[in-house]
């Protein structure tokens, strides 16, 4: 199947190349994230890591022919241009003579031209997939056995405003990506998946980026990182409030994501006969919500693993005329006990 929803790639062990230790754990969350919550088949989200299996006669080991092999056959069967469709790269890259190329697992720092993926083939390739609905994520690692000169990812970002592609780079040209060990993954990938997570089917361009660019940053100072600011191209700004959730997607189970666009719905309880009484009498009256976290904070808990959040609500009960009758009798009672004293003492 060549009408992809996403493609993820994640390389670890290099063949020529410095290892890296979360290049293959970034692209494994960020396709069994999608699984999960997008409810898509693992053969709807290419998966091409050091160990992912074949999925049929296709080969997913990360080399280079079969990395050109997966985009020669997303040209031969385009997909539809009314779905968004993802890509991530978790790997090595490098500019040689101003070009920028991807590295694939067997990318020889001796023969970039020949071993190496130019970026502007692979952004063909991604267009014919998706048209202009394409988001690519490069979490690129600028390897030190790689020759020095001019930053990858300059001709990656003109190359985006050009094909009009959405891109987002996992730092600016002048800095580095980053891992973590307590994270066990990337910075960028982590801040990534947080990001879905908080936002989920209601995630679009402009909040992942304003995500990524207050989060990111936080992830890096919270693990002695230098700091990591993602570079984002967003070349066609009618797309940058469009939900971008790939295509196979459906609504989360109920009370499982918080949903940013539905404040006012109080979370379902179970009810005992008291209470329900109680919310009987409350059903009578108006009810106001007061929302307890109205300037929403971003999650600070470093374990992405269990993103959870939600809305906290409260229900007040009000009314514009205070029931009085408990109040009256109460002073009724004090008066026949002020009388009642009086006339003692004068019979006394």
């Amino acid at each position: 199947m060549a009408n992809y929803a996403g493609i993820a790639i994640g390389i670890n062990h290099y063949q020529f190349l410095q290892p890296l230790n979360y290049g293959q754990a970034d692209a494994q969350r960020l396709q069994g994230f999608f699984v999960d919550q997008a409810h898509l088949q693992p053969t709807e989200f290419l998966l091409l890591t050091d160990t992912s299996p074949p999925i049929d006669d296709f080969l997913t080991y990360p080399n280079r022919e079969n990395i050109l092999r997966c985009l020669d056959r997303i040209r031969q069967s385009p997909g539809s241009p009314e779905s968004w469709r993802w890509f991530l790269f978790s790997g090595c890259g490098v500019s040689w003579d101003k070009v920028d190329y991807l590295m694939p697992i067997d990318g020889n720092p001796d023969d970039i031209p020949g071993t190496g993926i130019p970026i502007e083939c692979l952004f063909s390739s991604l267009k014919t997939m998706g048209g202009n609905k394409i988001l690519v994520l490069l979490d690129i690692n600028r390897s030190p056995g790689m020759p020095s000169g001019e930053p990858v990812g300059a001709e990656t970002v003109e190359l985006a405003y050009k094909m009009d592609i959405s891109l987002i780079l996992s730092s600016q040209l002048n800095q580095f990506s980053h891992e973590a060990a307590a994270l066990g993954n990337g910075l960028f990938t982590s801040a990534l998946l947080e990001a879905l997570g908080y936002y989920h089917t209601e995630i679009t361009l402009e909040n992942l980026d304003e995500y990524l660019r207050e989060r990111l940053p936080e992830l890096s100072q919270h693990h002695w990182r230098p700091v990591q600011i993602p570079l984002t191209v967003i070349p066609l700004q009618e797309y940058r409030q469009q939900q971008i959730w790939p295509e196979g997607a459906s609504s989360p189970p109920e009370n499982q994501w918080a949903n940013p666009s539905t404040d006012s719905e109080a979370t379902k309880v179970v009810l005992s006969k008291d209470e329900k009484n109680l919310e009987s009498e409350f059903a009578k009256k108006p009810l106001s919500v007061v929302k307890l976290n109205q300037n929403r904070s971003l999650p600070t808990n470093t374990d992405s693993s269990n993103q959870e959040l939600s809305d906290s609500v409260a229900l007040v009960s009000y009314s514009n005329s205070q029931p009085q009758t408990d109040t009256e009798e109460l002073s009724s009672w004090r008066e026949w006990l002020f009388w009642g004293s009086g006339i003692a003492l004068l019979l006394g």
